[in-house]
């Protein structure tokens, strides 16, 4: 997992601007990123039910009504790295807020809410590989200082 720490300077500022306005730890950010985009803020991913995740956070096109609202387009998700993560962590406290403070919520940034056995093992594989990365963070950064 090298390159853990390596976001650009840029980004990993509003990894912690996030964080803060959000009361999310930054290194959890980090963790949802690294495992959606590896960092790549131009990353597009397609789904099987054709939507697409767009950027760092890897936010999904289903979000795209709500966040015209906002004025966020696409163009917007990819070329601001900022806005992309800022994006991320809202939806991130928006499971906290449905879920609790816990790996649940985290799984449900990948899987959902819908309470069903099929998406209850894809929120907790979800949790699973971002809990790893974020241990592997807080240690790169123990190791750092």
């Amino acid at each position: 997992m090298i390159g853990l720490l390596s976001f650009n300077t840029y980004a990993d500022d509003c990894f912690e601007r996030a964080g803060r306005d959000y009361r999310i730890d930054p290194d959890l950010l980090r963790a949802i990123s690294w495992n959606e985009s590896k960092g790549n803020i131009h990353a597009i991913g397609k789904n099987p039910d054709n939507s697409l995740d767009i950027g760092l956070m890897q936010i999904n096109t289903q979000h795209e009504p709500e966040l015209k609202r906002y004025g966020i387009t696409r163009h917007h998700l990819t070329a601001d790295p900022c806005m992309n993560i800022y994006t991320g962590a809202y939806y991130l406290a928006i499971a906290f807020r449905h879920w609790g403070v816990n790996w649940d919520a985290v799984g449900a940034y990948n899987a959902g809410f819908a309470k069903n056995i099929k998406q209850d093992k894809r929120r907790k594989h979800y949790a699973r590989k971002i809990h790893a990365t974020y241990v592997e963070i807080k240690a790169q950064k123990k190791a750092a200082h």
